[in-house]
């Protein structure tokens, strides 16, 4: 009689949204292909509370979260259906729900009350919450800086490059879907974000069709940060998110602080309360 193999879970693969004028930022915690869940992080306090799961997949890096975080905008797949979704923050209920047409779906705010979607206005709607507005990307709007910035991004199929330029980051270079980004932080020392676009991550152990690593420079001394899956710089500290956990760097001479592990998470039933 032949054993059963013994499959180890999966370490949570982290990624997080924060929102430009609010410190509750979003954690998407993927347990495993088909389970995802959806944390609240209030960066002040460090505390971590959930909110809900989904049998499903969120694309992250086709997601995005309001200035003020009250809304949620995130591109999805279930059971091999592909929509993208405007909630209340950070739950997942849909109060905006949209088919993708043939893309990746989501999308990205321009501000708290205005949005566009990566598939376009036609995208296919189920139903839509008036109280935002969808603005058609099609439609260029020369005087409205901030539009335009985002308008360009969803034309060039790169906003999280918009998100991190916005939240400070430099691009210095681009080639092959290959972005690489700094950030200055005290002392002189530069973080590093090197985004790897499809087809880089496809076949790669680990990793989606979009990933990422990090480096620390300091002068001419570099300090590879393989294993960092997102990192931040924030409030003069740097964030990072490393084998399932969520960690705090106060200062490169310290050692981290452990703000939550996620590896213990599993799906569990929650009811949005609106």
């Amino acid at each position: 009689m032949k054993k059963s193999k013994q499959t180890q879970p999966m370490e949570a693969r982290l990624f997080v949204l924060i929102p430009a004028e609010n410190h509750k930022a979003i954690v998407i915690c993927r347990r495993s292909s088909k389970k995802v869940g959806v944390f609240q992080w209030d960066m002040l306090s460090n505390k971590i509370k959930v909110s809900q799961w989904l049998k499903g997949r969120i694309y992250e890096y086709f997601s995005d979260v309001s200035p003020d975080g009250r809304h949620f905008l995130y591109s999805m797949n279930q059971k091999g259906w592909g929509y993208t979704v405007i909630s209340k923050s950070p739950w997942i209920k849909a109060i905006s729900i949209w088919r993708n047409v043939g893309g990746w779906g989501g999308g990205i705010f321009i501000d708290n009350k205005r949005y566009m979607l990566y598939d376009g206005y036609m995208s296919y709607a189920n139903f839509v919450d008036k109280s935002l507005k969808c603005i058609d990307r099609a439609k260029f709007n020369e005087g409205d800086e901030k539009f335009n910035n985002k308008y360009n991004a969803l034309l060039e199929g790169s906003l999280y490059a918009q998100k991190l330029i916005q939240s400070g980051w430099e691009k210095i270079s681009k080639a092959d879907n290959i972005e690489i980004f700094q950030k200055n932080m005290k002392h002189n020392a530069l973080l590093e974000k090197t985004v790897y676009g499809y087809p880089h991550g496809s076949n790669l152990k680990g990793k989606g069709q979009f990933w990422e690593m990090h480096k620390i420079r300091i002068g001419d001394i570099v300090e590879e940060k393989e294993d960092w899956e997102w990192c931040e710089y924030m409030y003069e500290n740097i964030y990072y998110v490393q084998k399932g956990c969520l960690y705090e760097l106060s200062s490169l001479d310290n050692e981290p602080t452990l703000i939550y592990d996620f590896n213990s998470e599993e799906f569990v039933e929650r009811i949005a309360p609106y």
